[in-house]
């Protein structure tokens, strides 16, 4: 005699269906969330060495470092001297007239005064025209390159003095004398490493979003 009431019956009058859970992958924010992560870590490590093997500070470095220390510890007029010159050496090369050349000179007067101390600027751009004009312009920016190389070249003898590659960190020793000088370094590379960490991450978490969003494009046309 059959028993109604059967597991094996039941099963059959009213069949179970047991709905599987769906996964649909990694959510994009996710994915961003650890690419943001990982690239930021990555571009931290990457960066947290401003001195290389042999002592060699990267020009961006001494770059920013000089720049920094200028803004917060540098005068008004030391301001405004190199901010003319850097104008000036922006400029030069696209100068092709005399007459653009003394203006040139005429608006970042200061700046050749300073440098014209036998003969006036002003006496300097008359005498300019088109036959002298590019060795004009190849002087005055040779002595204004020079003066910037030698402001980077002091920098990195400072940034050299201040690092200790055992320690692989700025330390201010007894020969560091230039207390806010040492900590516009320390504050450059900080600043300089979040920076870094910033854009890796921000490259990172757009590469990972963007490989969630292809994934979800794919799952979901195998799927139809």
């Amino acid at each position: 005699m059959t028993n109604p009431y059967a597991m094996n019956g039941y099963s059959q009058a009213y069949p179970q269906t047991y709905r599987q859970p769906v996964s649909n992958g990694p959510s994009v924010l996710s994915m961003a969330a650890f690419g943001a992560v990982g690239g930021g870590a990555a571009g931290y490590l990457k960066n947290r060495f401003p001195v290389g093997k042999g002592g060699a500070v990267s020009d961006t470095f001494a770059k920013e470092v000089f720049e920094n220390n200028l803004k917060k510890n540098g005068s008004a007029d030391a301001n405004q001297y190199f901010s003319e010159l850097q104008n000036v050496l922006k400029k030069i090369d696209k100068i092709s007239t005399p007459e653009g050349f003394k203006k040139l000179i005429t608006d970042n007067k200061n700046l050749l005064e300073d440098q014209c101390r036998g003969i006036s600027a002003e006496s300097f751009a008359d005498a300019v025209n088109s036959t002298n004009l590019k060795d004009s312009k190849k002087a005055l920016k040779e002595t204004l390159q020079a003066i910037m190389n030698f402001e980077r070249a002091k920098t990195k003898n400072a940034i050299k003095l201040a690092w200790n590659s055992e320690a692989k960190k700025f330390v201010q020793t007894p020969e560091f004398r230039d207390n806010k000088l040492f900590e516009v370094i320390k504050g450059t590379k900080n600043s300089m490493q979040w920076k870094k960490a910033l854009k890796y991450g921000g490259i990172s978490a757009g590469v990972m979003g963007a490989l969630t969003i292809a994934y979800k494009m794919l799952t979901s046309k195998k799927s139809v």
